[in-house]
């Protein structure tokens, strides 16, 4: 085995089942095969698109709210937001789908809940698909859905999703627009 092969293994096509390298100079979200399958990256946050963050948090004085979200298991226990479980494994189906959250660092534990809310409501469609980081600005792909404009969104290479706005107010918004 060559050097290049070895940092550069084949991939295969889901469509046509033949083996296919990436260049090592092409970005992360171009995978090409003979019959010309591409499938683009696209990447969904958390809290807010598909976990229903502030339904946790409903009726609470601010004070109550961050001890809430402080506490150990908060993250894991929350509720999906309608519909988002079914509209990830639709958008799965066209697009490489990744998981592009940013953990809180005031509570450590939201880093590994995250990933546990993910295996227990996602499962394997998302198993190492999901990416905890700060600056969502270093990330390039078709599209980012998430409910704010914090963390690098605005510097995402791609189109944002602002989901819950006049626009893409549900998943069912955001479905239409991206199937």
């Amino acid at each position: 085995m060559t050097t290049s092969m070895a940092h550069n293994p084949p991939k295969r096509c889901s469509k046509c089942n033949e083996f296919f390298t990436i260049p090592m100079h092409a970005s992360v979200n171009t995978k090409k095969c003979k019959c010309n399958d591409i499938k683009e990256d696209l990447f969904i946050d958390m809290d807010g698109v598909l976990v229903d963050y502030d339904l946790a948090v409903e009726g609470l004085s601010e004070e109550e709210a961050i001890k809430t979200r402080r506490t150990p298991g908060f993250f894991k226990d929350l509720k999906p937001m309608e519909n988002a479980i079914w509209g990830f494994h639709k958008l799965a189906q066209k697009y490489n789908v990744y998981i592009l959250s940013t953990p809180s660092w005031s509570t450590p534990t939201s880093w590994t809940e995250k990933v546990i809310w993910t295996d227990r409501n996602i499962g394997s469609a998302a198993e190492k698909k999901i990416i905890l980081c700060h600056n969502k600005g270093l990330f390039k792909g078709r599209a980012l859905i998430d409910d704010r404009t914090v963390n690098g969104v605005e510097e995402f290479k791609g189109e944002h999703i602002h989901f819950g706005s006049e626009k893409f107010p549900d998943w069912k918004a955001v479905l239409e627009y991206l199937l």
